[in-house]
């Protein structure tokens, strides 16, 4: 049995398109060397806590999560 290269390149091309959109919505927790570790807010929010999740968010992703104070 064989790997299909041109099909596993095809889709390959679509890594940073994926990644752009895990960044716009700040699922990633962890990227480094072609690997990213993707969670959902509420499971990001329930591994590191309020605090670390809020800082986490706006130095990944640019988002700031933390509530307004009125």
């Amino acid at each position: 049995m064989e790997v299909n290269m041109d099909k596993l390149a095809e889709l390959d091309s679509h890594w940073n398109e994926v990644m752009e959109l895990a960044v716009k919505y700040g699922f990633i927790t962890q990227a480094y060397g072609g690997t990213a570790t993707l969670a959902t807010h509420k499971n990001q929010l329930e591994a590191f806590r309020a605090e670390n999740y809020i800082q986490r968010q706006r130095d990944m992703n640019n988002i700031d999560m933390e509530e307004a104070q009125e």
